[in-house]
């Protein structure tokens, strides 16, 4: 063999073997040291509220070679350990699964912030911090459920506080996410010690929307951390024109999830978006829950369910046609049909943030939808008036007598549980900005179609059936199988 001929070969050996390794770099995935275990949580499926919790008892990967990658590289395994941290970390007792969890990845400090506050304004969170070489990891996990009502009514009340109140300007990013994200920034930053640093942040839901801009006041407050962030099904929290480059930032949504197309008006996330409902996730979705032991497992969301999200999405973009208008305060004068004079201010957001005291009254029936849902043919006559009333305020007439029958007759239907913490009026207001978002009017004009409204009442489980920990979980299995021992 001449020289040229060995030195062919050779090329031809060296660049195929480069191609192989980079195949095993980016096509098969790194070569990753894992440590394996076991976790738990609540299930967040029920068929009822009032049915027990189940335990879902599950396994864990995790390798601490995540975190010399580059935060901007979606890393879905990454994304599973995350969410399945998140669905662990919803208590703060010594033994919960969460700490174990986090003790089992090798995180040396587990602590929580005050799991039992009442303060209108925070957010709950677990911390862990472990040492990886010279550097410090810091994991923080943004709780999005509690088991405890009144917590979770204030919660759901953050979620409606899009704009500061009593600020005509709305603009920029969601205030209550932003109040609760400045709350903690400091406290966490703290953990990071002296040295370098990365931290690992994570959240659903609303915890998905405090995750996120926490770390963009992470970034702005130690420029030189790594950071890890990973949110699943979380609301909008930021003006797109305002949104900025936040690549390290990856935000996992479902399309069928009505939560993650609210807020309205151009809002979006900071950083990247990936879509976790796929054709894919979607055919490997039964079995991963089966494995899980979900009882969501045997439910089959119904065709609709994607076009019922849809029309929502854009009927609530016609309830408030701008931020500004969500918080605008409005004034509705009527006489009622036996000739009584009424007159009410209220303005949108101020409506849906009481509305969750109805939605999470005590109530040994249920919840609000569930009450609704049993007591659905003694509800035909509100809806009857909710039509009317859409219909007349779709021809340019004052809706308002009709909304007004509808809220009474409503109201009446729920009045039989003991302590409603709303008064007819408050119900008049949620029914007067809802009423055009649950109830179409055909374009080619003809009789409004409340049909959305019964879906609403009646498959309400449907309409969040992404948003629960065993799908997310399911899916993102499905999405990065547990790797080999």
């Amino acid at each position: 063999m001449d020289n040229r001929s060995f030195r062919k070969i050779m090329a031809l050996a060296l660049v195929m073997l480069m191609t192989f390794g980079t195949l095993m770099l980016t096509g098969c995935g790194k070569s990753y040291e894992y440590i394996y275990g076991d976790l738990e949580w609540l299930s967040t499926y029920k068929e009822k509220a009032s049915d027990p919790d189940k335990t879902i008892k599950d396994t864990f990967y995790y390798s601490d070679d995540w975190f010399s990658d580059n935060p901007s590289s979606e890393n879905p395994e990454l994304a599973l350990a995350s969410m399945q941290l998140i669905a662990s970390c919803v208590s703060d007792k010594d033994d919960n699964s969460g700490a174990a969890a986090l003790k089992s990845m090798g995180f040396e400090e587990v602590g929580y912030s005050d799991f039992a506050s009442k303060d209108p304004d925070d957010c709950n969170y677990a911390w862990a911090r472990k040492s990886i070489g010279d550097t410090t990891l810091v994991a923080v996990v943004i709780q999005s459920v509690n088991r405890e009502k009144s917590l979770r009514k204030k919660a759901w009340k953050q979620n409606f506080t899009v704009n500061e109140p009593g600020k005509a300007n709305a603009s920029g990013e969601h205030y209550a996410y932003a109040t609760a994200a400045d709350k903690i920034t400091d406290d966490i930053a703290a953990l990071a010690g002296d040295g370098d640093a990365s931290f690992w942040v994570m959240g659903q839901s609303r915890g998905g929307a405090i995750a996120n801009v926490l770390s963009v006041r992470l970034q702005e407050k130690l420029d030189k951390a790594k950071i890890f962030t990973y949110t699943f099904e979380a609301p909008a929290t930021v003006d797109a024109d305002a949104a900025g480059d936040y690549k390290f930032i990856h935000n996992y949504i479902c399309s069928d999830d009505i939560v993650t197309h609210i807020p309205m008006w151009g809002m979006t996330r900071y950083g990247v978006m990936h879509d976790l409902k796929t054709k894919k996730t979607d055919e490997g979705l039964a079995e991963a829950l089966e494995a899980l032991g979900s009882d969501a497992a045997g439910m089959k969301p119904r065709i609709v369910t994607d076009d019922v999200v849809a029309r929502l999405s854009e009927n609530l973009g016609k309830m408030a046609s701008s931020r500004a208008d969500y918080s605008a305060e409005r004034t509705d004068s009527w006489t009622d049909a036996d000739g009584k004079k009424h007159e009410l201010t209220y303005s949108c957001q101020e409506t849906f943030v009481k509305f969750m005291d109805l939605v999470f009254m005590e109530n040994e029936s249920g919840s609000l939808f569930e009450s609704l849902a049993s007591k659905r043919g003694d509800l035909e006559d509100s809806i009857g008036h909710l039509t009317e009333g859409v219909k007349a305020e779709a021809g340019g007439s004052d809706p308002s007598a009709e909304y007004w029958e509808a809220a009474k007759g409503m109201y009446a239907v729920l009045s039989d549980a003991e302590g409603l913490p709303v008064s007819e009026e408050d119900l008049y207001a949620v029914l007067r900005f809802a009423a055009p978002v649950l109830i179409t009017m055909p374009e080619d004009g003809g009789d409004p179609d409340p049909e959305l409204l019964t879906d609403v009442i009646g498959y309400n489980r449907e309409l969040i059936y992404s948003h629960q920990f065993d799908t997310i979980i399911a899916r993102l299995k499905v999405l990065a199988p547990a790797p080999d021992k």
